[in-house]
Formats: C-alpha cells, sequence, structure tokens
C-alpha cells in the first residue's frame, strides 16, 4: 500500500502546487489588468489634455479674429463718420442759404398777403 500512499500524497501535492500557480496566475492577471487600466486611464487623459489644449487654440484664434473684425469695423465707422462730416461741412453753408431764402420768401410771401 505504499504506492498509494505515495500516490496520495503526489495528488495532495500536485492539488496544492496547481492552487499556489492559479492564485500567482490571478496575481499576475490583476497586476496586468491594473496595468492595461492605468495605461488606458493616461491615454485618456492625454486624449482629454490635447482636446483642451486644441479647444483652447480654436477660442483664442476665433477671438483674435473677433477682435480684428471689430477694429475693421471701427475703422470702417470712423471712416464714414468723416465722410458724413466733410460732405455735411461742404453743403451746409448751400442748405441753410436755402433754408434762410425759403423762410425769408414765405414771410414776404405772407406780408404780401397782408397788404
Amino acid at each position: 500500500m505504499p504506492s498509494l500512499q505515495e500516490a496520495l500524497a503526489v495528488l495532495l501535492g500536485a492539488e496544492s502546487e496547481g492552487a499556489r500557480e492559479v492564485e500567482e496566475a490571478k496575481a499576475e492577471a490583476e497586476r496586468i489588468k491594473k496595468a492595461a487600466n492605468e495605461k488606458i486611464a493616461m491615454e485618456r487623459q492625454r486624449r482629454l489634455n490635447g482636446a483642451k489644449e486644441k479647444a483652447k487654440a480654436i477660442i483664442e484664434s476665433a477671438r483674435s479674429a473677433a477682435e480684428e473684425e471689430a477694429k475693421q469695423i471701427l475703422e470702417v465707422g470712423k471712416m464714414e463718420r468723416q465722410r458724413a462730416r466733410r460732405r455735411f461741412n461742404e453743403v451746409v453753408e448751400a442748405v441753410v442759404d436755402s433754408l434762410v431764402k425759403e423762410h425769408v420768401a414765405k414771410i414776404l410771401k405772407s406780408k404780401e398777403r397782408e397788404i
């Protein structure tokens, strides 16, 4: 019967070794899973940071374009205002003279009716 006891001892040893190897494999799988999750998290953060930087660049570009457009609008407005002022200065005397003549003509006409 010693061979039966030896076989049983070998089987128990093999079972114990198998259980130890299973636990080691589980621990290794957990380390691999943790490392993969960390890599995924780092990649996700890297992409998020890249997207943030891209968004900042787009916003800055849009702000810069808006400022430039605002400057151009102000410049066009300034030029229009100067043009209107020049035109006003060119015609103001003629307009005033015309209005005065019309008013004087009305006054004279109403005075003629009174007479």
